[in-house]
């Protein structure tokens, strides 16, 4: 495997974990005034790090390394070898009106860790 990959993949997950944070907390940035809010903006970011967190260690573990060894044993490792998987299951999930977050989320992760590893 070429390139720094263990920290690729831990800024990929950091960066993309610190996004949908900010994205949580502006959406809830009216409701601040309130000590009662505040409460619940922080149980609500501390529920979503530990799912967050969980599930990207899963999928890191489970597909995303494997994808990363594929890409890189058999292709040139471009970009579209990387995210299309996650951008697959984001369609589908649109499509389907699923649940669009968790593939999202991937989506990003991927292209993060594309950067970090060819660039850093």
């Amino acid at each position: 495997m070429n390139g720094n990959w263990d920290s690729a993949a831990v800024k990929s997950v950091f960066y993309t974990g610190l996004l949908l944070l900010l994205g949580m907390a502006s959406l809830m940035l009216d409701d601040l005034f309130s000590p009662m809010e505040l409460v619940r903006l922080f149980t609500s970011m501390t529920l979503l790090s530990a799912f967050y967190l969980a599930f990207s260690l899963i999928g890191w573990l489970v597909i995303g390394l494997p994808v990363h060894w594929l890409c890189s044993r058999y292709t040139q490792g471009h970009l579209v070898y990387y995210a299309t998987l996650p951008a697959a299951s984001l369609l589908l999930t649109l499509v389907y009106n699923g649940p669009w977050l968790l593939p999202g989320c991937a989506l990003v992760q991927a292209c993060l860790f594309h950067y970090y590893l060819n660039n850093c």
